[in-house]
């Protein structure tokens, strides 16, 4: 690749335009290409302590945030790779649980291009291994790395790392994953290594996960439900939950709204890194944890909330929650908010809210060639007989439609779509 035909820029905008024009696909799944730059670059190895790497349908977010929150409560160094983004780019990338800097991330995309040697790399294939050159160049104690899509093929899986963590596995990205439980399970158990821990959250037993651990050799495979849970504390007085894991016991936690099964994959992928868990740091971790757009309360008076859940797996255990809090399932009506992708399976998603929801006020997301359209969710919901159902022309119109017409024992939801809680967020703000 001649000196000229290298694109430099000091604008992180100016890179990440030129990120999305260097590659046909959004989505590319194979390894053969991001390697051959890794290799190049010298990225696989990002010179820290520990490296774990976290796949599943949903609550990798959540499992990740715990961990570095953790972690960092201990004083030690941790970076994370993680997406989508809600606002801004640089969110993908967090040093010391701060987003990276512009011009952080504008020396290590120009890094990586200098040494792609021409090789077509997609927007995600080119932001990661970016991502992996700025982690690596911070030196520092734990690394935290979120698979983007499976995880057999997908870009992250070229790192080297000492924990292998699948959360959950659901039904979702089927064309690019398989249309099973079990074919989905096979790739996302695909960033198993050998002689390293595995460690699954998804407490059903899926034959492919076990046989994959099986053929990468993994030193240990740990099972939620199996070797480790969490139980709800019978006492009449406190509403709280212990944590289970062989002879190791963590009586009488905070509840918290972030599922707990997310936290206890959390709290057994910590033992297997060596740390040592005190109760102490469990409860002030928990008690300051919080992810942007899971489960988020956006208002208590009134109370309004938002969540990122876009599949029926996701859909599910906030359909649950909603039923078992104490607060939320006291509130007089429940009015949604919602968009969602025209690639999900949007009628399975909505028909697991339907006991939930008394009101849906639907908007498009304007400009997204992926969401689908308000109408074809509206008649979704037709078909599953709601009938209480408004249209307005976007998202922020939607929300600013339902905050006007809600009632203070009422309860505002915001859900789809990512990009619908980033929409919303965005309003709520204004």
């Amino acid at each position: 690749m001649s000196e000229q035909s290298i694109f430099k820029s000091q604008s992180l905008s100016d890179w990440l335009f030129y990120l999305e024009s260097q590659h046909n696909k959004e989505i590319d799944l194979g390894l053969e290409r991001v390697l051959t730059v890794a290799e190049n670059a010298s990225v696989q190895d990002l010179h820290a302590g520990k490296v774990v790497l976290v796949a599943g349908t949903n609550g990798k977010g959540t499992t990740i945030r715990f961990m570095e929150q953790y972690l960092l409560g201990l004083g030690k160094t941790v970076g994370v790779y993680s997406s989508p983004h809600m606002f801004e780019y640089n969110e993908r990338v967090r040093i010391n649980g701060e987003s990276a800097s512009d011009q952080d991330l504008i020396d290590a995309f120009s890094f990586i291009e200098q040494h792609r040697q021409g090789t077509g790399l997609s927007y995600f294939e080119f932001g990661t291994l970016a991502g992996f050159k700025l982690l690596q160049s911070k030196q520092l104690d734990y690394v935290l790395v979120e698979v983007g899509l499976g995880g057999r093929l997908d870009a992250t899986n070229i790192l080297e790392h000492d924990v292998s963590v699948v959360t959950s596995i659901g039904l979702d990205h089927i064309d690019w994953l398989g249309d099973t439980i079990e074919k989905i399970g096979f790739e996302k158990a695909g960033i198993f290594k050998k002689g390293k821990p595995a460690i699954v959250g998804e407490p059903n037993n899926i034959a492919s996960i076990v046989q994959q651990a099986k053929n990468h050799q993994v030193s240990e495979f740990v099972q939620f439900g199996q070797d480790y849970s969490f139980e709800q504390s019978t006492s009449l007085t406190q509403d709280t939950w212990n944590f289970v894991y062989g002879d190791i016991c963590f009586n009488q936690l905070p509840n918290v709204l972030i599922p707990k099964q997310n936290i206890c994959t959390s709290l057994v992928t910590l033992i297997k890194l060596g740390v040592t868990l005190e109760q102490d740091n469990i409860e002030q971790t928990l008690s300051q944890l919080s992810l942007p757009g899971r489960m988020q309360i956006v208002s208590t008076e009134p109370l309004q909330m938002v969540d990122v859940a876009h599949n029926p797996h996701a859909v599910e255990y906030l359909s649950s929650m909603l039923l078992a809090d104490t607060q939320l399932k006291s509130v007089s009506k429940v009015t949604a908010v919602i968009a969602m992708m025209k690639d999900k399976d949007i009628k399975q998603t909505l028909a697991l809210m339907i006991d939930v929801v008394d009101e849906w006020v639907i908007g498009d997301l304007v400009g997204n060639p992926r969401a689908a359209k308000k109408e074809d969710i509206a008649e979704i919901l037709q078909s599953l007989g709601q009938n209480n159902v408004t249209m307005l022309p976007s998202v922020k119109l939607a929300w600013l439609y339902a905050n006007e017409n809600q009632n203070k024992d009422s309860l505002l939801l915001g859900f789809g779509s990512f990009y619908t809680v980033a929409e919303i967020l965005n309003k709520a703000e204004d």
